[in-house]
């Protein structure tokens, strides 16, 4: 199955918002994550943010490519989000490397990275799969725990 971005409606907006996720993945939830309920309805039409597709024209996911850099260095980040009940069906590298192809069409970026929590090995294996590295890690406190994230990051 191959997988394509389209930017966002307000209809694919309001069914992120209702996804939750299995076991340890209830991290991911969007419902209890205000911040995120507030990113996503704000981000309708916006630069950079975008929905995913599959080929019949189904809602699969969502992504956003932002700034991570500094004043002095351009560094594209991504940020990448599938549809719960799509999860752990061993599609997570063709629709990665669907969004991550299409960014580079779109933005022309020839170095990317993302973050991503350290219990998640599913996103880590595909992250590696596709040939994304380890550059760094930071710690951060969500909901009143901490989480250990790592940067990976990919050059083309």
């Amino acid at each position: 199955m191959s997988y394509t971005l389209r930017k966002r409606t307000d209809q694919d907006i309001q069914e992120f918002i209702t996804w939750r996720y299995e076991g340890l993945y209830s991290f991911y939830d969007n419902p209890i994550q205000e911040e995120k309920v507030k990113g996503f309805l704000e981000s309708e039409d916006q630069e950079g943010f975008y929905s995913v597709i599959d080929r019949a024209g189904r809602l699969t996911g969502n992504c956003e490519f932002f700034q991570v850099g500094d004043d002095m260095e351009e560094i594209i980040g991504v940020g990448i989000q599938m549809k719960p009940s799509l999860t752990g069906k061993g599609e997570g590298k063709r629709f990665f490397h669907s969004i991550i192809e299409e960014g580079r069409k779109e933005l022309g970026y020839d170095h990317l990275e993302l973050a991503v929590v350290d219990f998640n090995t599913r996103a880590i294996k595909v992250y590696k799969r596709a040939g994304f590295v380890q550059k760094g890690e930071f710690q951060n406190i969500i909901r009143r725990q901490e989480y250990r994230f790592l940067i990976m990051e990919k050059d083309w």
